[in-house]
């Protein structure tokens, strides 16, 4: 019933294929417009499941798929675990976060990304968060070791003496 494509700086002419699109379900390659903020297609017919590749959309901010014939998996990850309940009512097939209805194994799709792994309890974990914060934690320790090394060296050999002791002592 509509089409905004208002605020994109486009330039040129309307394609004519414009006129003739067909959708018959959510296709895998918009997952491809990484600077998507927003995507509504809610209130259609869509069949089928939303493509894992969405999850690519790492600008998303609105996100809506309510009130279409969607089926599976709600896919895991980035921006997704942002979305409430109304971006995916009225699509009964649906199962999975952040829905009451549980995925059966059957319905639970395919694995997530490489980047990204899913604890039981429902915490994502991306290994260059991981990454970033074992580096900077390494990078803090070396400094405060130069620091305490540099400015109480003397105190630093009495504990680092006193340790030795403590490790040398026969246990009982």
């Amino acid at each position: 019933m509509a089409i905004d494509l208002s605020s994109n700086r486009f330039e040129g002419k309307i394609p004519e294929f414009i006129g003739n699109l067909v959708f018959e379900g959510i296709p895998p390659s918009l997952g491809n417009l990484t600077n998507l903020e927003a995507l509504d297609l809610s209130h259609n017919n869509f069949s089928g499941e939303i493509p894992p590749s969405l999850l690519q959309l790492s600008f998303l901010q609105q996100f809506s798929v309510s009130h279409n014939n969607l089926t599976g998996r709600i896919p895991v990850g980035n921006q997704f675990s942002t979305f409430e309940v109304t971006s995916y009512e009225g699509n009964l097939g649906l199962c999975g976060v952040p829905l009451p209805k549980k995925c059966s194994r059957s319905e639970e799709g395919p694995e997530l990304p490489p980047s990204t792994a899913e604890e039981e309890d429902g915490v994502e974990l991306d290994w260059k968060f991981a990454a970033a914060g074992l580096v900077s934690g390494l990078v803090v320790g070396v400094v405060l070791a130069d620091f305490v090394t540099t400015r109480f060296s003397e105190r630093f050999i009495e504990i680092v003496a006193f340790l030795i002791r403590l490790m040398r002592m026969p246990r009982s």
